[in-house]
């Protein structure tokens, strides 16, 4: 791991480990994360030709399904929000956010190659992330056992892909496995960015939105002072009996 990396890393696991609500919601997006992975890595046991590596794709699907139950019940531990939670198994939510794009699957859009490529640079993204979070002893003891038992299968995830884009390499593909790798990495700071750059928006707006709304409306409160009496409530509605509005027909 690189030192900026880690650096980042460890920054961030301060800030979402320890703010109230925040490790819940965290874990919550791991359950969505392996939930949407194991859709993926079924969709590569259909499609691939290789007979090996369709059997190492469905056992990485069933890692994946089994990962995002644990995440689910430590986030339910955590005091995480049960519809939320609920959603981070449902298939049809899933599909809509990850994965699947006009009826094509990631392994579909990508090919073998480049998908390995990306479950090779993921896996060992998250290695490194949960890595980080056991030596900074984050959250909690409980979660710590959850994220080693984990890990033994993430290791195995990396291992895996990395044989076979070493394969690939043999066959004296280097530069397209290469090409590969560099794509997958762009796409994902490329869309780390654009949720940042969501997620930042909506702060933004909110303030500019709050800002507006006192310059703009504040002093109307000030004028509706200077009227004797203030602002006066509606008057009331004369009371209009059954029988009245059958007369008044």
């Amino acid at each position: 791991m690189g030192y900026l990396r880690k650096a980042m890393l460890t920054v961030a696991s301060e800030v979402a480990w320890r703010l109230p609500g925040w490790p819940a919601r965290f874990v919550t997006s791991f359950a969505d994360s392996e939930r949407a992975s194991g859709i993926d890595m079924l969709a590569a046991a259909e499609h691939t030709e290789r007979g090996d590596l369709r059997r190492k794709y469905f056992l990485h699907a069933l890692d994946e399904s089994k990962h995002a139950a644990l995440f689910l019940s430590r986030a339910m531990a955590l005091g995480g929000n049960k519809e939320r939670a609920r959603a981070a198994l449902d298939d049809s939510g899933t599909l809509q956010r990850h994965g699947t794009v006009e009826g094509r699957s990631m392994f579909e859009r990508l090919g073998e190659m480049e998908f390995l490529a990306f479950v090779w640079v993921a896996e060992a993204d998250a290695v490194e992330q949960f890595g980080v979070y056991l030596e900074r002893q984050l959250p909690d003891p409980e979660t710590h056992a959850t994220l080693q038992a984990i890990l033994k299968d993430e290791h195995f995830h990396v291992s895996y892909s990395r044989q076979e884009l070493d394969r690939f390499r043999k066959q004296g593909q280097v530069a397209e496995v290469e090409w590969s790798l560099f794509r997958v990495r762009r796409d994902r700071w490329l869309g780390a960015w654009l949720r940042f750059s969501r997620e930042f928006g909506v702060i933004v707006s909110g303030l500019w939105l709050g800002l507006a709304y006192a310059a703009m409306l504040g002093p109307f409160r000030g004028l509706a002072a200077l009227e004797p009496g203030g602002w006066r409530p509606p008057l009331p509605r004369p009371a209009c009996s059954l029988a009245t509005a059958r007369s008044q027909a």
